[in-house]
């Protein structure tokens, strides 16, 4: 899996082989692979952007980005042995939410473009066991614009 730079800190691009694993019995990528690769890439989005995760929730005291929504249109198939180069880069941005778009192209055909909406969550004040939205970090609007 080779990976290339975003540019300016706004995209992150990844090439995914499709390993037999990632496949049905029809011998196409199964569905649910495409929304572990977007979790995949959009950890890897902000660690491109110098925020990695941990350190991100540990210096904000935050629980985490959850999902709130996410979906796909799929265009054609992809298959065991296929390299896929993926990009996911932030599309829009509210006070305590913000979309991710996501792209997979074998080539120049465009297999899937998909999003995920998550949310900027701390711990609730009554209680830590659960969570409540918060206002995204400004630094992570910023490096990730």
């Amino acid at each position: 899996m080779a990976e290339t730079s975003p540019p300016q800190g706004k995209a992150y691009r990844k090439k995914i082989l499709v390993r037999f694993a990632d496949c049905d019995p029809a011998g196409i990528v199964f569905y649910p692979n495409y929304f572990r690769w977007f979790d995949e890439c959009t950890s890897a989005l902000f660690e491109s952007a110098g925020l990695p995760l941990p350190q991100l929730y540990r210096a904000h005291g935050l629980k985490g980005f959850p999902l709130l929504d996410t979906g796909a249109t799929f265009s054609a198939a992809a298959s065991f042995g296929d390299d896929l180069d993926s990009e996911a880069s932030v599309s829009e941005w509210s006070a305590k939410t913000f979309k991710v778009q996501h792209r997979f192209l074998r080539g120049a055909t465009l297999i899937l473009e998909g999003w995920e909406l998550r949310i900027c969550a701390i711990p609730h004040p009554d209680d830590p066991g659960r969570m409540k939205a918060a206002p995204i970090p400004d630094e992570v609007k910023r490096r990730l614009g």
